[in-house]
């Protein structure tokens, strides 16, 4: 079997959050179940949860020697961060998530730049809300007030976030211009009315935006997620159920293919 690294720069729209998805399995976990049955396949699960700026996370994977062992130190210290900052009562975050990234002996000496230089590579790349947040200087408890979502809206500027991830994938392809990469198209989030109204039209322009920039590049696959529904989220959630999850799933699978 061919050789394979599965590389995750996904932020937590990836991550197995809610109560029913009992296996806690991600989209991410999915694509990585099902390319073990055409790969010698080995993962790197490089999962960021809003204290940076998500592409600014990607640019410091990518651009500074670090090895396995430190990115995993990294995003447990990421995870107690946001446990002991009140984020856990939004989420409901897997006890065995908390454990999810156990060192290895080798992980000491795997350097994952030298990891995307050696090897076939597949990168899934999820990164956009929280810049989004970020750059606007945004919380959500702020956007979705009913009297302020539309106000807020009106001032976005989505274009310096698009440089980022296209300067990104450009510094990918200097590692390894073969490696093949699945930008995470958004979809439109929660079971709440309003939120699903008002989201809509932001979200169609972003994923147009990032539909445009998987077409300059021979490389770079869009995966469009619009076709999820209000069914996909538990109530406020922003983060995909299980039913989420599977169809980000299957959508990556119609491109894959």
């Amino acid at each position: 079997m061919k050789k394979l690294i599965l590389i995750g720069g996904v932020d937590s729209i990836g991550v197995p959050y809610t109560k029913d998805n009992k296996n806690n399995q991600g989209f991410f976990e999915l694509i990585e179940k099902r390319l073990k049955k055409e790969y010698d396949l080995t993962t790197i699960n490089c999962f960021h949860m809003a204290c940076y700026n998500d592409n600014d996370y990607i640019t410091n994977l990518i651009t500074q020697e670090k090895t396995i062992e430190e990115i995993k130190e990294g995003q447990n210290k990421m995870l107690k961060k946001c446990k002991y900052a009140g984020v856990y009562p939004y989420l409901e975050i897997p006890k065995s998530f908390l454990n999810h990234y156990l060192i290895e002996k080798e992980d000491k000496n795997t350097y994952f730049i030298e990891s995307i230089k050696r090897n076939q590579v597949i990168f899934i790349y999820s990164a956009f809300v929280n810049d989004l947040l970020k750059n606007q200087k945004l919380s959500l408890f702020k956007l979705l007030r009913p009297c302020r979502i539309k106000q807020e809206l009106n001032n976005v500027n989505i274009t310096p976030i698009l440089k980022k991830i296209e300067k990104n994938i450009q510094t990918l392809f200097k590692l390894n211009k073969e490696m093949k990469i699945y930008i995470v198209g958004l979809f439109i989030p929660t079971r709440v009315s309003y939120i699903r109204k008002n989201l809509k039209s932001l979200i169609l322009e972003i994923n147009n935006s990032l539909a445009k920039l998987s077409e300059k590049y021979d490389n770079v696959i869009f995966i469009n997620n619009e076709n999820l529904c209000k069914d996909d989220f538990n109530n406020i959630d922003f983060h995909p159920n299980k039913k989420g999850h599977e169809k980000i799933f299957a959508n990556f699978i119609n491109v894959y293919k």
